[in-house]
């Protein structure tokens, strides 16, 4: 038997802390799973459980300058953990969960106070829930961990969490002192398999031109200054 899923409509930025910050980003979490997008060994599916109404950057020049990131990193993913839920507003009875994107980091562009030992933890909408009696996920912890494999080198485009959001189990995924970071909605790109690929959004443009981590770290860090 088919399981049901929870929802009403839910904003992602409820899970992403209003992600790309002046972007409008929403979605609706009827929450079938998006179709796979894979290179060698990663799949990004689990990134892409949301419809985004995002303004691209046509470069990676014009997202830096965007001007909307307290921490630009590249590093390679060290791990993925279960994070708090969050809820969409004070009235909303069904909580988003939450992973954790642990990312050993190597190259500090921007921000590198928002750094804890070497690493960044970053918040990520686990997806849709079965409405079940548990609520079950339907991109489970171990789902997560197999698309995204440790090793994944990666860059990502963050801001530090407001701490505004409604939650529970606040701190979970992190070690003490770490500080949370949302991910702009652009602002994941992985490298697999010799090629780049967007995490919560594809990579359009000039970004498909890039031909390795090491170019985009180049040009980042250029634009950076």
């Amino acid at each position: 038997m088919k399981k049901r899923l929870i929802g009403p409509v839910i904003l992602l930025a409820a899970a992403l802390g209003t992600a790309a910050c002046g972007a409008s980003t929403t979605s609706s979490p009827d929450a079938r799973p998006a179709a796979a997008v894979q290179q060698a060994g990663l799949d990004v599916s689990v990134l892409r459980g949301a419809d985004n109404d995002v303004e691209p950057a046509a470069t990676p020049e014009a997202l830096v300058k965007s001007n909307r990131h307290h921490a630009i990193v590249a590093g390679t993913v060290d791990g993925i953990e279960q994070g708090r839920e969050t809820f969409d507003s004070e009235a909303d009875p069904y909580a988003l969960m939450n992973v954790v994107l642990r990312v050993k980091v190597t190259d500090k562009l921007k921000g590198a106070d928002r750094v804890k030992d070497g690493f960044v933890y970053v918040e990520l909408w686990q997806g849709g829930r079965y409405n079940d009696a548990t609520g079950t996920p339907v991109n489970s912890l171990d789902k997560w961990r197999q698309s995204i494999p440790a090793g994944t080198p990666v860059m990502l485009f963050l801001r530090e969490d407001d701490g505004k959001a409604k939650s529970r189990n606040a701190g979970k995924g992190l070690p003490q002192g770490a500080k949370l970071m949302i991910p702009d909605v652009l602002g994941i790109v992985f490298e697999d398999g010799g090629k780049l690929l967007g995490g919560i959004e594809e990579l359009e443009g000039q970004w498909t031109e890039i031909k390795s981590m090491s170019q985009l770290r180049e040009r980042v860090r250029n634009a950076v200054g």
